[in-house]
């Protein structure tokens, strides 16, 4: 690489640097405004997730209710598949 183009290298990457380091909270206000706003955040993420996880086991539940027969096949299809799997990884674990 010649000289003028690793001084476009080193040039772009401190730009960007430096764009990282104007982002980052300066005072000790800011640094608790972010970390605030980033556990809210995450609350707000983790209240969603429960919440479609919820929803998602109350849909199943009544799946299996109405369908009581395919629930069963279903159940009994994911536990060959997981026992499948399983069985592959510890064969696997004793040849070695």
């Amino acid at each position: 690489m010649n000289n003028y183009t690793s001084d476009k290298v080193v040039n772009k990457a401190a730009n960007v640097a430096n764009g990282l380091l104007s982002k980052i909270p300066a005072s000790q206000d800011q640094i608790e405004g972010f970390v605030s706003k980033a556990g809210e955040k995450a609350g707000e993420l983790t209240s969603n997730f429960a919440q479609t996880a919820s929803d998602s086991i109350e849909s199943g539940r009544e799946y299996v209710k109405a369908n009581p027969i395919k629930g069963v096949a279903i159940a009994a299809g994911a536990g060959l598949v997981a026992g499948s799997l399983l069985t592959m990884l510890f064969r696997g674990r004793k040849d070695n």
